[in-house]
């Protein structure tokens, strides 16, 4: 676990050059929430634009060619694969705090009233998007690396292109046949649910990663 930590040490001091864009992350969604006036909406798009930086220290690393100093450090490939999901699933949680205070407080200034279910909901769809794309992404910025697989970058804005898709395909009937699903009408829930999806998402991402990672030689 100690070099686990290290790695995970190790990425955040390679991104810090790139905090201040990063902001940029926080302060787009504002546009969409007050465009909107849907919380909802501005946080999933907050955590689909985070999802979009998951190829910063891939790239960062492939630039700077280290990969080869990887070899040469005291970890084993399993570390560094570990410390990199962890790196992303940090990031992931800043995203979903720093989001969450902004956004209400965006709704504080503008007098818009709000509940908090809309927040738990926000937070749960929000998280659970940015996990998915990761875990998508992550295995295959492992495999090609950041510079061949830039393509990978648009994963998330591609998901959301085809669920708003999907959204807007949808029945009334259907609408009202999963308004009734238990877990839907329920916040706490939905949250502990796409929790566990969550880590389910990632302990199979990792394992194709960790496959991926340990096949390859530098």
């Amino acid at each position: 676990m100690n070099n686990v930590l290290k790695m995970l040490r190790l990425d955040i001091s390679l991104i810090k050059p790139y905090s201040k864009s990063l902001l940029v992350v926080f302060i787009a969604p504002l546009i969409i929430i007050y465009s909107t006036q849907d919380i909802v909406s501005g946080f999933i798009f907050c955590m689909s634009i985070m999802a979009m930086t998951s190829n910063y220290t891939f790239s960062i690393a492939e630039k700077n060619d280290l990969n080869r100093l990887y070899g040469l450090l005291p970890v084993s490939k399993k570390d560094i694969v570990a410390g990199r999901y962890l790196f992303s699933a940090l990031a992931g949680l800043i995203a979903v705090i720093f989001g969450s205070v902004m956004d209400i407080t965006f709704f504080f200034l503008a007098k818009r009233s709000f509940e908090m279910e809309e927040v738990i909901v926000s937070v749960s769809a929000g998280l659970t998007m940015y996990m998915l794309f990761t875990a998508v992404q992550l295995p295959a910025f492992f495999k090609f690396g950041a510079i061949k697989g830039r393509f990978i970058s648009f994963i998330p804005f591609l998901g959301i292109f085809l669920v708003g898709i999907m959204a807007k395909g949808l029945k009334p009937e259907t609408m009202e046949k999963l308004s009734s699903i238990a877990v839907l009408n329920n916040t706490t829930a939905l949250f502990v649910s796409s929790i566990l999806l969550d880590i389910v998402l990632y302990g199979i991402s990792m394992g194709i990663a960790q496959r991926i990672y340990d096949r390859m030689e530098f």
